[in-house]
């Protein structure tokens, strides 16, 4: 397996929403990434990201464009599975660029992309190939989908092994690595009480934190391009 993590963004972001035991109004710098996966042939994405330059300009993301980065990653677009972790623009927006992907999302934030979410995603979530998923699904005998329902009503996390040492794609359950290894949970949340589960179990289970707004990924991994680093 090789997995990557791509950032095409940067903001700041104010401490409270990062962690719920803060009152600091302090603005953390966060990257706006998603990750990549090349697994028994298979080019399978962990979110998608967005591209929508308005939305960018309204959440002060310095929005990058990564083309270019991914073309050696992902030829021609070309995407065999796609986990949503969540139906948060920044994770489902650019699902319409991938016409022919299997997608995997919850089927409560499925139900909410449907009567919330842009009419791009909604359109793409019309076609076929989608799984909806009420608990957890597996891939491949590798990749473990979980339905946690911290942060979103159905927002999930991809649990898997590579060489002894356990992973956790943590979507927004985590925003950076020291929410679970510090056990310190999330201040923008659906359920405090499942975000809190989510974090201990995976801390006691020694998983390591692979989230989507932590620029310490992009600082601790080997650098694969400008935009790009390789996390196996």
């Amino acid at each position: 397996m090789h997995l990557y993590a791509v950032k095409y963004g940067e903001s700041q972001l104010n401490a409270r929403f990062i962690f719920r035991d803060t009152t600091s109004e302090e603005l953390v710098r966060i990257s706006w990434s998603y990750y990549i996966a090349l697994h028994q042939g298979k080019t399978i994405l962990f979110d998608v990201g967005f591209r929508n330059s308005v939305t960018a300009q309204t959440w002060g993301i310095e929005l990058q464009d990564v083309h270019e980065a991914t073309k050696q990653l992902l030829p021609q677009n070309n995407v065999d599975l796609i986990f949503i972790t969540h139906h948060h623009f920044d994770h489902i927006e650019n699902i319409d660029l991938f016409p022919t992907a299997q997608i995997v999302i919850s089927a409560p934030d499925y139900l909410h992309a449907m009567e919330r979410g842009s009419i791009c995603v909604q359109e793409r979530l019309r076609q076929h190939h989608v799984t909806i998923v009420e608990d957890e699904y597996i891939y491949a005998d590798t990749f473990r989908f979980k339905v946690i329902g911290g942060h979103t009503v159905g927002s999930a996390v991809i649990y898997f092994e590579n060489q002894q040492r356990k992973y956790v794609l943590t979507g927004d359950e985590c925003y950076q690595c020291v929410n679970l290894l510090n056990q310190r949970p999330i201040g923008i949340y659906e359920n405090a009480v499942n975000n809190e589960s989510f974090l201990h179990d995976a801390f006691q289970e020694g998983y390591i934190p692979l989230p989507c707004h932590d620029l310490a990924i992009f600082d601790t991994y080997p650098r694969f391009n400008e935009h790009i680093v390789q996390i196996l």
